[in-house]
């Protein structure tokens, strides 16, 4: 798939959200109910494996998790490369 110029520059400026993922946990819906304030939920990774970065589903990349400023952010270690990228988000409709 060939992408225009034109394309281009109006996916660019198109706004996407992206969640970064921590890990997983599997429990029931009761276990779920009852936790509380100060409970604590395993995740499935490591300590120190950062999260994966995804938009809409896909994951496009993976990264450290940081604080700056009092607030959780997110440093990129390893991204898909732009032209896979962009091939996605015109395959997904995303503009």
């Amino acid at each position: 798939m060939e992408i225009s110029e034109r394309d281009y520059d109006l996916l660019v400026d198109t706004e996407i959200t992206v969640d970064v993922m921590l890990g997983n946990a599997n429990i029931t819906v009761k276990e779920f109910l009852e936790l509380s304030e100060g409970d604590i939920l395993s995740l499935d990774k490591q300590a120190g494996s950062g999260g994966d970065i995804y938009v809409n589903k896909r994951i496009v990349g993976t990264g450290d998790i940081i604080v700056i400023d009092e607030k959780l952010a997110v440093r990129v270690q390893e991204a898909m490369d732009s032209d896979n990228v962009v091939r996605y988000f015109f395959d997904e409709k995303l503009f």
